[in-house]
């Protein structure tokens, strides 16, 4: 039998070099942004994106994880799709028009500082409801491992972005308005695009029984997802209440940096969530999701060490008179070793969470997630008044791994796994030293001292894959089967 783990790095390339394209033409936005606007327009912008996120989450109702989980046992699959998606633009529908008077309100309560920030608002609400819609024929094309097709219009999508960017910002100076536009004309192609891909899939009908298995699976996910959203954006606003919008684009920048992990993490899910549910009624589907942590391990380690050591040498690379990050967000480079922790945690928990929805018991994301949550809600106002936007990085971090470790727990109660234990702490030993080493390097020069570090951490990396570890084979519950 050919291993799954050969579709998953076949899905995993595709996904991936997409997804690299996507990321290092919207990293491009990051040089753009540093050298045109000023910090605090560039706060706004990560506000309106924050609350943005927030509000994709809820438009969705949590029908995309309920239809790729359904789509796959349902007959005929085609009703999944179609309740889907007529779920989805209802209430975009309605939050939208809501969304669209409160607009001033909104702009009032984000603190925006650009001028005509309820038009911002408004920008940004068109951004989500066609994202949303968009959202289940994407899912669908993951599902028919039609990740091509998925790779190609991400790509086109993400190129508009940031050509109109280049466009609106760069040339013709229309700052954050020019942002928002430059955003809803990618959301538009998008929608355009992978809407009528779906259309001959569907099976128009209503199905009460469908609807209710379908909410049953995908709300629980709703305040797990906002959780989950909370961790990822709540310090931009709390930061901008307690520190200014200066220190959110500062931070901002520089969260960007770390990049290459957050690369990793969105594309090993994006992979690996459809590998696992089509193995759902495999007596070895626990083997499989211990072996792929081996492999996350192993590639999340190197990263760290790759950009927690470079990443002073490449924002100081010339780019025209200035360089590829603007100098005067320099001083924030001291959050990019730590963000980079946090997506691994992030990366881990992903894992996990494999049991949890393979189980059928999706509520108890919300305990994972609601924890992280209200650690990083805490962690920001504890530690942003004492350590600036240095707090707001560790506040992220440690909501990561709180959530990472209640996962840890509710899943192997749902479903054990013999995780490769030893791997994991060695994995996590080899990262806090790689933080600590990261204070004592200089953050420009010594290259042949971090080019060594990085072949050493490799070589740990190696082993850390290591050979298929030894599963604890047990079947779903009865209670968990029959939910």
């Amino acid at each position: 039998m050919r291993s799954p783990f050969r579709q998953l790095a076949k899905d995993s390339a595709i996904y991936g070099t997409s997804t690299v394209v996507q990321r290092l033409l919207t990293f491009l936005l990051t040089p753009l942004y540093t050298n045109v606007l000023a910090p605090a327009a560039l706060g706004d912008v990560a506000q309106l994106y924050s609350l943005m996120a927030v509000a994709t989450a809820i438009a969705t109702f949590g029908f995309e994880p309920a239809f790729m989980r359904y789509w796959v046992e349902h007959r005929p699959p085609g009703q999944v799709l179609w309740h889907s998606l007529v779920g989805v633009g209802a209430l975009t529908l309605g939050l939208g028009g809501v969304g669209m008077l409160l607009a001033p309100a909104i702009g009032t309560l984000l603190a925006l500082e650009s001028a005509d920030a309820a038009v911002l608002v408004r920008y940004a609400i068109g951004i989500v409801a066609l994202d949303a819609l968009a959202a289940i024929p994407f899912a669908l094309l993951r599902m028919e491992r039609r990740a091509r097709t998925f790779a190609l219009l991400r790509v086109l999508v993400v190129t508009l972005n940031v050509g109109l960017n280049v466009l609106f910002v760069a040339l013709w100076h229309w700052g954050v308005e020019g942002v928002m536009l430059a955003g809803l004309a990618s959301s538009f192609l998008g929608a355009v695009m992978v809407l009528p891909l779906a259309l001959p899939h569907m099976s128009p009908g209503w199905n009460a029984g469908l609807v209710k298995a379908l909410l049953r699976f995908g709300l629980p996910t709703v305040p797990a997802a906002l959780a989950a959203l909370v961790v990822q954006v709540a310090d931009r606003p709390i930061l901008g209440w307690l520190a200014g919008a200066q220190a959110v684009g500062i931070y901002t920048a520089n969260y960007r940096l770390a990049i290459p992990m957050m690369l990793a993490v969105s594309v090993y899910e994006t992979a690996w969530r459809p590998l696992y549910l089509q193995h759902a009624n495999d007596p070895a589907v626990g083997g499989l999701i211990a072996q792929a942590m081996r492999y996350f391990l192993a590639v999340a380690v190197v990263l760290y060490a790759a950009v927690a050591l470079f990443i002073g040498d490449v924002v100081a690379i010339p780019l025209g008179s200035g360089h590829l990050i603007g100098a005067e967000y320099w001083s924030g480079l001291g959050v990019v070793p730590i963000v980079l922790g946090g997506y691994a945690a992030l990366g881990i928990s992903t894992t996990m969470a494999a049991s949890i929805h393979l189980a059928k018991r999706t509520e108890l994301l919300s305990l994972a997630n609601g924890a992280a949550a209200i650690a990083n809600v805490l962690l920001n106002l504890a530690l942003i008044p004492v350590l600036g936007y240095i707090g707001a990085a560790w506040a992220t971090a440690g909501a990561y791994t709180i959530g990472t470790l209640v996962t840890a727990l509710v899943a192997q109660r749902v479903l054990p796994i013999a995780y490769p234990w030893a791997a994991l702490a060695t994995a996590v030993g080899t990262v806090i030293a790689l933080g600590a080493l990261t204070s004592l390097l200089p953050p420009h020069g010594a290259i042949g001292a971090k080019l060594l570090v990085v072949v050493l951490v490799g070589l740990i990396a190696w082993r850390v894959a290591g050979r298929k570890p030894k599963t604890i084979e047990q079947p779903p519950t009865s209670s968990s089967s029959s939910r």
